[in-house]
């Protein structure tokens, strides 16, 4: 009897936060081509709610980090620059979902940098799965090593579908990138940095065929072994081996040699799919490992 009585208010309590007004529970319908980065806030089980998805945190969020792209690629392929293609309304207002996954904060926080590799599949089993989009996750939970991850396509391990990045907010204890300068905050801080950095990578940057394109050296840090960074201190994908790697990102591959506007072979952001205005025959990056 008692067993049956936790379920109903675990159920009671879960149904409550979900129904909340002008909340989105589901992945609305598309506008545009369905190519987009899909934004959520998940919760663990666990977890406490504080309703980022409504009270204009994650969009501020979106906000800072699409003006400054924009900025950063203004006069490069395109004149006027370009945007990154988020999920959006018909009203124009960014579409985010909200989600209550089945597993404890525990569970992802002790996974650390690989803890986006948890979520990935937790979300894909409530349907949020779409092979056309790019899902960025705001994890209302905690880290033990960073505040922020992502799937690199490219540099997964094999069969990982690498199509997620994730902000672990409010993150690991100390030197996590909501405090000091970081934090929803209507500026491009060490948060929004972050951020912005692990959806780079999603969308396929740093290619290893970049000329800058930097692996970590095995030097006993959490980011041995990985790829998908430059060696140019001040680029928004440069990173040394330790986990201060956002503060002044002040470069979008300035050289335009790397990863933005390049004439080489490597896979170009200016022409992913998932940026406006798109070029003709876009491209995609590669979303699963299978070598």
């Amino acid at each position: 009897m008692r067993l049956v009585l936790s379920l109903i208010i675990f159920f009671s309590i879960t149904v409550l936060v979900n129904a909340k007004e002008y909340r989105n529970l589901v992945d609305l319908p598309d506008i545009d081509d369905g190519y987009n980065i899909h934004v959520m806030y998940v919760l663990p089980s666990d977890g406490i709610d504080k309703e980022y998805d409504l009270n204009s945190k994650i969009s501020m969020l979106i906000y800072q980090i699409d003006k400054w792209f924009n900025k950063k690629t203004k006069g490069r392929l395109f004149k006027e620059g370009q945007n990154l293609k988020f999920d959006r309304k018909s009203d124009g207002r960014i579409d985010i979902t909200f989600l209550n996954i089945d597993l404890k904060d525990e569970v992802i926080s002790r996974e650390g940098i690989n803890a986006v590799n948890v979520i990935q599949p937790a979300i894909a089993r409530y349907g949020f799965n779409d092979p056309n989009k790019v899902y960025f996750v705001v994890y209302g939970g905690s880290n033990r090593d960073v505040c922020a991850s992502s799937q690199l396509p490219g540099h997964q391990q094999k069969k990982i579908t690498a199509n997620t990045a994730a902000l672990y907010y409010p993150g690991k204890r100390t030197g996590s990138c909501i405090e000091n300068n970081g934090g929803f905050k209507p500026t491009f801080n060490n948060t929004a940095s972050s951020v912005l950095h692990e959806i780079l990578h999603v969308l396929g940057a740093v290619p290893k065929c970049a000329p800058d394109h930097l692996i970590f050296k095995n030097e006993g840090t959490i980011n041995d072994g990985i790829g998908g960074h430059l060696s140019i201190e001040g680029d928004i994908m440069y990173s040394v081996q330790s986990n201060v790697t956002f503060a002044n990102a002040e470069h979008l591959d300035f050289k335009s040699i790397n990863y933005y506007n390049h004439n080489n072979d490597c896979l170009d952001i200016a022409k992913s799919v998932y940026v406006t205005p798109t070029v003709e025959n876009p491209q995609l990056p590669t979303f699963s490992a299978t070598e």
